[in-house]
């Protein structure tokens, strides 16, 4: 069971670099600051998505994380351990180790459902489906986890995350080509915000023009692109103004409009170099600008841009360089420089080979490079490079299109005829579904529509306007008619309240003295409790004084025996007496002097018993005790029980081993059953052995105390030996 108690979070500085936070981390304290610096740690790792040596980054990740989930469990952080274990969880699922993901994501959702916070619940659902691998294999699970969040926030009422759930559910269906589903999700969403009042639905309409993009409704798909940029700008929603600028280019570069995207794409870059975002995606809105550069015929323009890009930010991974050769190459191309055209393309490939992804960059650059050596009249290379791209299913219609055209001309060239007429074939199906007359007209009609629905809408806003300035009037002279009667209302109410204002003053007077009475009493109850509580306080410091000044005498009696039995036996005793000292030690600095926290007292008693015999790294201990209290009747007993089996397992089970592991849990059942389980990985008990004939003074001294617990005491031998004991407290 977790603490509920959470203490308040520092903030670390924002962008500190892997080395500074090493470096923090190193000169931390074992606190909640440490796990800070752990997560932040970590996440710096995560983040290097296109990074060559990405896996080692991923595997240290994990290993940080492991880590803060330990320490937070071992403070007793809920709020830490919580995201901690997400952490872990995230990286898993970014190393594709799906199982183990989930499983940390799970007992998350476990561990708020017990609490029933629903809602948390729903969120950790939530963030699992978005951070799983969106394969066709997980479809089914991924689908569950937006369902499960779903229900969760409607059984929640609440609104407004019900609809970002949809929203997010809507691009997972996209990603899975399901375009006709993820549209309805997301018009759902829409509604669900009118519902509630919010006008923030710029991502909605930006996913609508994207998925309208691939599947080559493009009338639709500039209306919700011009519709997401005008929903941002009206919201002053800044965060994702960028996103929305890119996608408006992007629908009109695929519709030839080229200097209008130009001026799209020209606002997403000045934003991303000013949010200094990761270099890929800098130098891939480069490129998308570069081309419609290009076909402004400003390819000297272009080449400037890039390399002023290259100059600012120089590229790093296999992926940004593969993007900036494929960028020169669009340069050098459009410049008629074929052979440094060439070169760069071929570097691009190169970097490509070697990447440790490959996705639909991989298929533009395989485009880009099959088109160069088309124009060249390289029919075979071209056909190469064409048919790497034909692998990749995921590609937009207008670039299938083109494809299948570039084929026809490679095989036609090549004399391989049967395979042009299906190319052909291919390319005019694709041809029809994308573009003709009719939807051109379409696309401007919905364009003039949408500006003349802006001008109704500035019309209704000033008719609004003009009937609150009516309502306002009206409301004026209203007010003017009531102001004398309620003039005379309120002398009246004013001479109501001065007759009841000298009453209350009487009865106030009596009140006071009563009052001051009351307050003595309180103070002198007050004083007796405090001397009450600092007596007993001081009972249980001297009481550990007096253990303290035992084991002192002990210790020097010691020092003048000569049988190496009687000098054990002392220390023996002195153990002993440590374990009930530590009892009344906790006592005497806890707020609560009848009961004793048991994590804390058993940590203690461990490291005492780990200290006293010098175990160092020989013996490794693994505790897992529940946060509970227990009374001092029960304490000290158990206390002593631990303190024989720990010293037991020490002394005798590792015989002949250089190494040894022993496990210490207090765990609570059902109706106040806990179980107290002390087991090595020792040689274990003869097979003759029976605790109940044993009489050696550990042994009676361990039944005897259960006996004092109306305790069952059991004594295993499997693979090692463990001491049980299940008793049975009201903590």
């Amino acid at each position: 069971m977790m603490a509920v108690v959470v203490p308040a979070m520092a903030q670390l500085p924002p962008d500190l670099s892997p080395g500074e936070l090493r470096h923090r981390l190193q000169h931390s304290k074992q606190d909640s600051n440490r796990i800070l610096l752990l997560h932040a740690l970590g996440k710096t790792y995560l983040k290097e998505e296109f990074s060559d040596t990405r896996a080692s980054l991923i595997d240290t990740a994990i290993g940080i994380f492991s880590y803060a989930i330990r320490l937070s469990d071992t403070l007793q952080l809920k709020s830490f351990w919580v995201e901690s274990m997400l952490l872990e969880g995230d990286a898993h699922l970014v190393k594709k180790e799906t199982a183990a993901g989930v499983k940390r994501f799970s007992e998350v959702a476990a561990f708020y459902r017990a609490q029933g916070d629903i809602q948390k619940e729903a969120r950790t659902w939530l963030r699992l489906a978005r951070n799983i691998s969106w394969n066709a294999e997980y479809y089914i699970e991924i689908e569950a986890y937006f369902d499960k969040a779903i229900k969760l926030y409607t059984q929640a009422h609440n609104v407004e995350r019900e609809a970002a759930v949809r929203t997010s559910l809507a691009d997972f269906l996209f990603a899975s080509n399901k375009f006709d589903l993820a549209e309805k999700e997301l018009l759902k969403a829409i509604d669900l915000r009118r519902q509630i009042g919010s006008t923030k639905v710029s991502l909605n309409y930006f996913l609508l023009s994207q998925l309208n993009r691939y599947r080559g409704a493009y009338e639709k798909s500039l209306l919700y692109a011009t519709k997401s940029v005008d929903n941002a700008t009206r919201n002053n929603d800044t965060m994702d103004i960028d996103t929305f600028y890119g996608e408006l280019a992007l629908v009109l570069d695929e519709l030839g409009r080229c200097a209008e995207s130009c001026h799209w794409y020209r606002k997403t870059l000045t934003i991303r170099i000013a949010r200094n975002i990761d270099r890929l995606n800098l130098y891939k809105t480069a490129g998308l600008l570069i081309r419609q550069l290009i076909k402004l015929h400003q390819s000297r323009d272009a080449l400037a841009l890039m390399d002023s890009m290259v100059a600012a930010n120089p590229p790093q991974a296999l992926f940004e360089k593969a993007i900036a050769m494929q960028n020169y190459a669009y340069c050098y191309d459009g410049l008629k420089l074929y052979p440094q055209a060439e070169q760069y393309y071929n570097s691009m490939a190169a970097y490509f080979r070697k990447a440790p992804l490959g996705d639909e960059y991989v298929f533009v650059g395989n485009l880009d490079i099959g088109r160069f050596y088309l124009q060249r009249g390289q029919f075979a290379k071209a056909h190469s490079y064409l048919d790497s791209a034909l692998a990749y299913r995921g590609a937009r219609l207008i670039d299938q299109r083109e494809l299948h055209h570039m084929l026809f001309s490679a095989d036609s060239a090549l004399g391989n005829y049967a395979a042009a007429i299906k190319d052909l074939q291919q390319y005019q199906f694709l041809n029809d579904s994308i573009y003709n007359e009719r939807k051109s007209r379409q696309i401007e009609e919905l364009t003039i529509q949408y500006e003349t629905e802006k001008k109704e809408q500035s019309i209704q806003l000033l008719e609004k306007e003009k009937r609150i300035q009516q309502t306002e009037l009206t409301k004026e002279k209203n007010t003017r008619r009531w102001t004398l009667g309620v003039a005379l209302l309120l002398i009246i109410i004013v001479a109501l309240l001065v007759n009841y204002a000298r009453l209350k003053r009487r009865t106030n007077r009596k009140l006071q003295v009563q009052q001051i009475q009351i307050e003595k009493k309180n103070d002198t109850l007050q004083h007796l409790v405090e001397e009450k509580e600092w007596l007993v306080r001081e009972i249980h410091h001297r009481v550990k004084n007096n253990f303290q000044i035992v084991m002192g005498l002990l210790r020097t009696q010691s020092a003048y025996l000569q049988g190496e039995e009687a000098i054990q036996a002392v220390a023996e005793s002195q153990q002993r007496i440590q374990a009930m000292s530590l009892v009344h030690l906790k006592l005497y600095q806890s707020d609560n002097l009848s009961a004793i926290n048991m994590s804390a007292y058993i940590h203690e008693l461990i490291d005492c018993l780990r200290d006293s015999f010098r175990t160092g790294n020989a013996i490794r201990f693994n505790l897992d005790i529940d946060a509970v209290k227990l009374n001092i009747a029960q304490c000290i007993p158990l206390g002593l029980i631990l303190n024989e089996a720990v010293t037991n397992a020490i002394k005798y089970a590792f015989t002949g081993r250089q190494e040894g592991i022993i496990d210490v849990s207090l765990k609570r059942g059902s109706q106040d059953h806990f179980t107290l389980s002390i087991k090595d990985n020792g040689g274990g008990l003869p097979a003759t052995f029976d605790s109940a004939s044993q009489s050696s003074m550990g042994m009676k001294l361990m039944r005897g105390l259960s006996g004092d617990l109306d305790a069952t005491l059991q004594v295993n031998n499997d693979n090692g030996t463990e001491i049980r004991l299940d008793f049975i407290s009201e903590a």
